[in-house]
């Protein structure tokens, strides 16, 4: 019984541990994703492609679309 018990204990302690991997893995892909859409529209907007009205539209378009994907 007490085998039992301490197997029990171990498996949760492993499926926490898991768990905290993979939601810190997914942060740090939107975290970088948000990233890479800012590095692409400040290069833009540097270049003088685009008014920094449209690099703001631009970024709450990107950034509503990248939360939409992570919501899938």
């Amino acid at each position: 019984m007490r085998f039992l018990s301490k197997l029990r204990l171990s498996l949760a302690a492993l499926l926490l541990i898991l768990g905290i991997l993979v939601t810190h893995a997914k942060e740090s892909k939107y975290e970088l994703d948000r990233k890479l859409i800012y590095q692409e529209i400040h290069a833009q907007l540097e270049k003088g492609n685009i008014t920094l009205e449209e690099a703001q539209k631009m970024w709450l378009k990107k950034i509503k679309q990248l939360k939409k994907e992570e919501a899938k």
